[in-house]
């Protein structure tokens, strides 16, 4: 069964950062496991990136959709900036290991390929994390420096410029 990415509003992220699944399920039409409501500070911070920026709805954190179940979110942590964008993506844990993350950082290349705006998409990752490591590289993202995050310490920073001869 394939993926495909489902925009969450403010609603469903004010809901899951309240830890109300059942909410949730009811505005996006899909079935959620209780990982989600584990994840409150990644909803929490969907909504601070909305605070007075309009411009982020269409960037923010997607439902990862399985038929009629969310496996997992993904997508950006604003719109593109300076031609940039940063990704972010996470499956639930009892799928991982069969290739949702890469099929989903794809979905992503894709969809900031398609905006004239972007020119490098990235993406910052712990250096202990080898699962995530191994997706970016393999989809064809390359080192390009470090970076000091305020709550997870350091990461590796990873990108991938945006051809636009492909466009």
């Amino acid at each position: 069964m394939s993926l495909r990415l489902v925009p969450l509003s403010l609603a469903a992220f004010e809901a899951l950062a309240a830890g109300q699944v059942d909410e949730a399920e009811r505005l996006t039409g899909l079935t959620m496991s209780e990982w989600f409501a584990e994840r409150l500070e990644i909803w929490r911070y969907m909504i601070s990136l909305l605070d007075g920026r309009p411009e982020n709805a269409d960037w923010l954190m997607q439902a990862v959709a399985m038929g009629d179940a969310a496996v997992g979110n993904a997508g950006f942590k604003g719109a593109p900036l300076g031609g940039q964008v940063e990704l972010g993506y996470s499956i639930a844990p009892e799928l991982r290991r069969r290739g949702h993350a890469s099929t989903v950082v794809g979905l992503l290349l894709e969809r900031a390929a398609g905006d004239p705006r972007v020119d490098r998409v990235i993406a910052r990752i712990n250096p202990d994390n080898a699962a995530s490591l191994g997706v970016i590289a393999k989809a064809g993202f390359v080192r390009d420096g470090e970076y000091l995050s305020p709550s997870s310490g350091l990461q590796l920073q990873f990108a991938h410029p945006i051809d636009r001869a492909t466009r």
